[in-house]
C-alpha cells in the first residue's frame, strides 16, 4: 500500500474536497485525484462518494480514514523519534466562540512550550463540524447535543448582570429580576435566536433589549457607557468590576452556569498534538481558577 498516497486521502476526507485538499497541501488536483485512485484499485475497494459538492468517505472508506489516520501519525512519530530529538511539530486546527478572550493567552503560552505547533483558531458562535471542517479540537460552552464527539469537561463558567455607576444612579439599583427588566438592557442575540427571558429558580421574566448583538465587545461597551445592563461572563468583566467602573447586579441571584468542554471527534486515538493540547488546557486552567 502507497504510504503517500493514504497521506493524500486523508488530507482529502478532513479537507472535504478535492480542491480544498489541494490548496492544504500544494498537490496539484489531478494528482490527488490519480492516487486516490490508485489507491482504491490496490485496495479493491471504493474509498469516495464524489459530487460537485465534494467528497466524502463511504463506510469502508470512513474505516479506512479512522485507522489509517492513526497509523500515518504513529508513524511519523516514529520517525521522528528515530531520525532527531523529538519535538512535537506540526498544525493544529482549533474553534473557540466568538470573543473568548481568555483563550488567546492560553494558546500563546501552548505555543511557547511547543513551538514548533502552528495553530489555526476559528472563531465563531456556529457549532463547527469538527469532521468536515478539518478542526482537532472545539471549546464549546453549555450542553452539548450530540454524541458524535468526545466531550472533556474543562471548567464551569458563570456569567454575571453588570452595569455602570451613572446608570445605576439615574436609575436605581434593581433588587429583583422584574425590577431589572425595567432598565435599559444591552443583549446577546444571533440570527436565529431572539428569545429573550431571565431564569433564577422559579422566577422568569421576559425582557425587551434596547440593544442587542451577537458581539460581546458590543455589550460590554454598552455597560460602560451607562447605555445598558449587560450580562457577560464573569472573566470578561472581572477587570471592569475590580476597577468600579461596572457593578455586579443582584449577586448569586442571577446568574447562568454553563459547562466549558473540549470536543474531538472519535478517535480510538487522538493524534499527539491533539493530546498535548488537552493536557495543556487542564494543567491552564487548574492553575487560572
Amino acid at each position: 500500500m502507497d504510504f503517500n498516497a493514504t497521506k493524500l486521502f486523508i488530507a482529502v476526507v478532513s479537507a472535504g474536497s478535492f480542491s480544498a485538499a489541494s490548496e492544504r497541501t500544494g498537490v496539484p488536483i489531478s494528482t490527488l485525484s490519480r492516487k486516490i485512485n490508485d489507491l482504491e484499485q490496490g485496495l479493491k475497494v471504493q474509498l469516495l462518494e464524489r459530487s460537485r459538492q465534494g467528497v466524502k468517505p463511504t463506510y469502508k472508506g470512513q474505516q479506512f480514514f479512522e485507522q489509517a489516520r492513526l497509523g500515518v501519525e504513529l508513524l511519523e512519530e516514529a520517525q521522528k523519534s528515530v531520525t532527531s530529538i523529538h519535538r512535537l511539530q506540526g498544525k493544529l486546527r482549533l474553534s473557540i466562540p466568538p470573543d473568548f478572550t481568555l483563550w488567546w493567552d492560553l494558546i500563546i503560552e501552548f505555543q511557547q512550550r511547543y513551538p514548533d505547533i502552528t495553530v489555526f483558531c476559528h472563531a465563531s458562535e456556529r457549532v463547527v463540524d469538527l469532521f468536515a471542517d478539518g478542526v482537532d479540537v472545539a471549546l464549546r460552552m453549555g450542553n452539548l447535543n450530540t454524541d458524535d464527539v468526545i466531550a472533556k469537561p474543562l471548567m464551569t463558567m458563570e456569567t454575571v448582570f453588570v452595569g455602570s455607576p451613572e446608570l445605576l444612579a439615574r436609575y436605581g439599583t434593581p433588587r429583583t429580576l422584574a425590577e431589572m427588566a425595567r432598565l435599559p438592557i444591552a443583549a446577546w442575540e444571533s440570527l436565529s435566536h431572539g428569545y429573550f427571558e431571565w431564569e433564577s429558580g422559579i422566577e422568569k421574566v421576559k425582557y425587551e433589549p434596547v440593544f442587542s448583538s451577537n458581539n460581546v465587545q458590543g455589550l460590554m461597551h454598552y455597560a460602560l457607557s451607562g447605555k445598558g445592563i449587560a450580562q457577560l461572563l464573569d472573566f470578561s468583566a472581572r477587570p471592569w468590576l475590580e476597577r468600579g467602573e461596572l457593578v455586579q447586579l443582584l449577586p448569586g441571584i442571577a446568574t447562568q452556569k454553563l459547562p466549558l468542554h473540549l470536543v474531538y471527534v472519535r478517535h480510538k486515538h487522538p493524534s499527539a498534538l491533539v493530546r498535548a493540547y488537552l493536557a495543556f488546557c487542564v494543567e491552564w486552567v487548574e492553575k487560572l481558577w
